[in-house]
């Protein structure tokens, strides 16, 4: 070996190894004029036990609501600060509806007598919001039957991506206020916390699985109720090179023991899917 050559290997070997770049960080790309098309899947069971008002004796019933529905999400402006305007339409929707006595009753938009009857909401503009690229709700402009204060809790495309790129296992917070408008409560308010984690990525779909829970839950059970449907827990899909919400596997469950007194329960299960349909 030459002097030369072994100048040269200690040079290289004392030489500074160059940082690379961090990656870039997740975010929504939105693009005026876009329209971003999702089917959703929801089943939802409710078990009660209350007692008889004449013999006192606990009575069980169960409820379920079998909900699909096609919505449209329209880009409609973007701002220099890259926050988008979008409304939202139902397209299709058929639910069904089995009442504790056993009866079902079933609305579908494919119907001409059912979709006259939707016509008010059907194909029409009924929620108007500003999200900016990391799926942060910012203002809701406009959102017909009272839904402004779910879309707090229930986000457009149900996550919020972190402030830099995160690591495998990364975990960060969203918390958000719930406030429950008669008839479900009086205008009190309640503080939740959604937890995501980074769960790796998969077919160019970063996986986040999400936790909510309340920060301070009701004194008494029953005031728990209405809280329920809330507390969504599972995983959303994130198309990282379109820059969009791909897909989301949700459920939320409760049992609530004596909510409406000793020997009363009540039981809450849904489950919801979530798919992008553009091609």
């Amino acid at each position: 070996m030459t002097r030369f050559t072994v100048f040269a290997l200690a040079f290289l070997g004392a030489a500074p190894v160059l940082a690379q770049p961090a990656p870039a960080a997740p975010r929504f790309k939105w693009e005026a004029g876009k329209v971003h098309t999702y089917r959703v899947v929801q089943q939802t069971i409710v078990k009660e036990t209350v007692l008889d008002e004449k013999s006192e004796k606990p009575v069980a019933t169960e409820a379920k609501t079998s909900l699909v529905l096609v919505r449209k999400w329209t880009v409609k402006d973007v701002d220099k600060q890259g926050v988008a305007t979008l409304e939202m339409s139902i397209a299709e929707m058929k639910q069904e509806f089995r009442q504790p006595d056993g009866s079902t009753t079933t609305t579908d938009s494919a119907k001409p007598e059912d979709a006259k009857a939707m016509a008010e909401y059907l194909n029409k503009p009924i929620v108007t919001v500003r999200i900016d690229a990391q799926g942060k709700l910012v203002e809701v402009k406009e959102a017909k039957g009272g839904a402004a204060a779910r879309l707090q809790a229930e986000l457009p495309f149900r996550l919020v991506l972190p402030d830099a790129a995160p690591e495998a296992g990364k975990t960060w917070d969203r918390p958000f206020a719930f406030k429950l408008d008669p008839p479900a409560g009086t205008g009190e308010s309640y503080d939740f916390t959604q937890k995501y984690t980074n769960k790796g990525t998969k077919d160019g779909y970063l996986i986040v699985g999400v936790e909510t829970a309340l920060k301070a839950p009701p004194k008494t059970t029953g005031e728990q109720v209405p809280l329920v449907p809330m507390l969504w827990t599972g995983d959303v899909y994130f198309n990282t090179s379109a820059g969009k919400y791909q897909a989301s596997r949700l459920s939320a469950k409760a049992e609530l023991a004596n909510h409406q007194g000793e020997g009363t329960k009540f039981v809450y299960e849904s489950t919801y899917a979530e798919d992008c349909l553009d091609k």
